[in-house]
């Protein structure tokens, strides 16, 4: 799945489940990205890059491979105080593997994998081999009128 359908799709994902979703966009540096803002108010940015399948050629049309969509998860609760970032990561990751879409194999919280790592999100391996990775670049608890820094979080929101 291309970045551009990507971003729909997590769009369309979040705000199925009622969440308020965007398109974000910081031009050539960031070109695709969503901007969640959670039931409590507090907002989340990701951005949005893919990693092509194998033969992919840009300049051609996209070709979708289907299989069956992944078993439904349970979403966490995030409750109606502050959440820790690695449950808006999971809770963001089980509304993708909720949403029933035939091209998605497998979706992860940054935090649940084996060597984490320094920054928070999410990736979604396709059945095409194709991969899409949506890193947080802001987070801001509710009442918050600034993000602040990019890829300096806080610990919750």
């Amino acid at each position: 799945m291309r970045p551009a359908r990507f971003q729909t799709f997590a769009i369309d994902a979040y705000r199925a489940a009622g969440l308020r979703a965007e398109p974000w966009t910081e031009g050539a540096r960031r070109p695709f990205g969503v901007k969640v803002r959670l039931g409590s108010g507090a907002e989340v940015w990701h951005a949005i890059t893919t990693q092509p399948r194998e033969g992919d050629v840009p300049e051609q049309p996209e070709e979708p491979w289907e299989k069956d969509a992944p078993e439904p998860v349970a979403v966490p609760e995030l409750g109606a105080g502050r959440v820790p970032i690695p449950t808006v990561e999971r809770y963001l990751a089980a509304l993708l593997t909720n949403a029933g879409s035939a091209e998605v194999a497998r979706v992860y919280a940054y935090s649940d994998r084996a060597q984490p790592g320094s920054t928070s999100g999410l990736g979604v391996e396709f059945h095409s081999g194709a991969k899409a990775f949506a890193p947080f670049v802001h987070a801001m608890p509710p009442g918050q009128s600034s993000p602040g820094r990019e890829f300096d979080l806080p610990q919750e929101v």
